[in-house]
């Protein structure tokens, strides 16, 4: 039986279940969880779970995948820079609204980025994070003008310093408030120019401007 994602009862368990799995991370390994402990934890039944779900892995995988739809769907905002000039839409990246949201459900990402356990959400999140990038660079770079950097490498070199510096932010207790990172994330985008590094274009600041550019 196909299960109404938008039914408020499917909300509230949904929420439930990840809210127990975030707690059972930071006892043990993902290996070790088992359905059972899951369920406990939530307050629900083996049966309610298996509605929703095929197995752990299954819960698993959708979990931190509805986890990042959410986080990316709140930061991925609409450039107003590029759409007249070239009649199209461009994704870009909020970093207020990336640390504001992070701040919020800083248990969750606490957990998740910093998990000793696992490096999965890290991975997926990465990921998410690079294929934003790739978007965002193939469709704004000329490819009559040379970068002099190759674009794998700028979308690796930021992504990888963005999240690391998410990973400690969190793991140091937030003791930044997300204005203040924000601000410090584009101090640092501000050595850069989005002319020469293109990536560096594809993170906003509040107003919407790159904040390599402010």
């Amino acid at each position: 039986m196909a299960v109404n994602k938008t039914d408020p009862r499917v909300v509230k368990t949904r929420n439930s279940l990840r809210k127990a799995l975030v707690y059972l991370m930071r006892r043990a390994k993902i290996e070790d969880i088992s359905v059972q402990k899951i369920t406990e934890t939530a307050s629900i039944t083996r049966g309610t779970f298996y509605l929703h779900y095929k197995d752990k892995h299954d819960f698993i995988k959708s979990a931190i995948k509805e986890i990042l739809d959410d986080f990316f769907a709140e930061v991925m905002v609409d450039s107003d820079d590029f759409s007249l000039s070239m009649k199209r839409t461009v994704q870009v990246f909020s970093v207020s609204r990336a640390f504001n949201y992070i701040e919020k459900n800083a248990d969750i990402f606490d957990v998740l980025l910093n998990s000793e356990k696992t490096d999965f959400f890290y991975e997926q999140m990465y990921d998410r994070l690079a294929n934003g990038l790739a978007n965002y660079c193939n469709t704004v770079n000329d490819p009559q003008k040379q970068q002099p950097v190759p674009l794998q490498l700028q979308i690796s070199f930021i992504d990888s310093a963005f999240l690391g510096l998410i990973r400690h932010w969190l793991k140091d207790g937030m003791i930044y408030t997300a204005r203040y990172m924000t601000q410090s994330v584009e101090k640092m985008f501000n050595q850069f120019n989005s002319d020469n590094i293109i990536s560096a274009g594809f993170f906003v600041s509040e107003e919407g401007a790159p904040v390599s550019d402010i």
